[in-house]
């Protein structure tokens, strides 16, 4: 199949590192628009090709397929200004990037006779060369029209990406899953962090310490899985470190002791899963952490 044109609307990290790498596929970037000219020109800089421009209609004139890259609530209003400026041509591709919203807000789109999807990487981005290092062999989420969806494993292949496809009414719980695993997991983090200072560790020993820990426990995902690779005194159903926690969480951080038992919780269900404790032991442990949620 051949490489379609490409024209990136909102070219930031994400879009700019896009065309960076598809650009070295084989993809032609035609058109590149940004917050301002200034930042379109660093952006085609950066990638290697693709004419800068003010306008985001222009930007898109010729281009077979449209990535709108630019942040979630931009993306409609974006979206509505290319349909309604005659930018959209019958039998393009429109994609936004969003993890969290479906490709029907691309609906203005469509009724132009485009095809719409989303593509959304599960990966962190941080920096325009962190993304172009860590795209490649990065899982990609896909959803949208059947056309939008062929178009979508063509360019997450060529990216040397790994592909999910999911139907559209997924994509809101999909995005809250990748929210706990990544986001959460700093504030949790975070969480062990303060209960170390409380402890009397300082933050330049527990942050190394800690995260030599989570390296181990992600190994032990990585190695052996879910539920197997869960450890501690839940999984052992050791009630009396359980209750030692509680009491010295409720005494030192009350406001954390809520997060600590609704942790715990799910926690159970993992272990059960292992089969690292008794259906008596799950109980008494779901017992025990109920009775220390503070309500309202």
């Amino acid at each position: 199949m051949n490489r379609p044109s490409i024209s990136i609307v909102g070219a930031g990290v994400l879009g700019a590192s896009l065309g960076y790498l598809l650009m070295r596929k084989g993809y032609r970037i035609v058109g590149v628009s940004a917050h301002g000219m200034r930042s379109a020109r660093g952006s085609a800089k950066f990638i290697g090709g693709g004419t800068p421009y003010n306008s985001n209609v222009d930007a898109v004139s010729g281009a077979e397929v449209i990535f709108i890259t630019t942040p979630d609530d931009a993306i409609k209003k974006v979206c509505d200004e290319l349909a309604k400026g005659g930018a959209i041509r019958d039998g393009s591709f429109v994609f936004h990037m969003s993890g969290a919203l479906p490709s029907n807000i691309l609906a203005s789109a469509r009724r132009k006779g485009a095809s719409i999807g989303s593509i959304h990487p599960l990966q962190s981005l941080a920096t325009r060369r962190e993304a172009v290092s860590n795209l490649p062999g990065s899982y990609y989420n896909i959803e949208g029209d059947k056309k939008a969806v062929a178009i979508s494993l063509m360019i997450v292949r060529d990216l040397g990406g790994k592909e999910m496809v999911i139907p559209t009414k997924g994509k809101v719980l999909y995005h809250g899953g990748a929210v706990f695993a990544s986001n959460y997991l700093i504030t949790i983090f975070s969480t062990g962090i303060e209960l170390f200072r409380l402890a009397g560790i300082p933050r330049s020993k527990a942050l190394p310490g800690l995260l030599s820990l989570v390296k181990g426990t992600i190994k032990n995902i990585e190695n052996v899985g879910i539920p197997m690779a869960l450890t501690g005194p839940i999984q052992r159903g050791d009630i009396s470190i359980i209750e030692g926690h509680i009491n010295e969480i409720g005494k030192s951080a009350p406001d954390l002791l809520n997060l600590y038992c609704q942790l715990g919780k799910e926690t159970v269900k993992i272990a059960l899963e292992k089969g690292g404790i008794s259906e008596k032991e799950g109980e008494r442990l779901i017992s025990l952490f109920n009775r220390n949620i503070k309500k309202g």
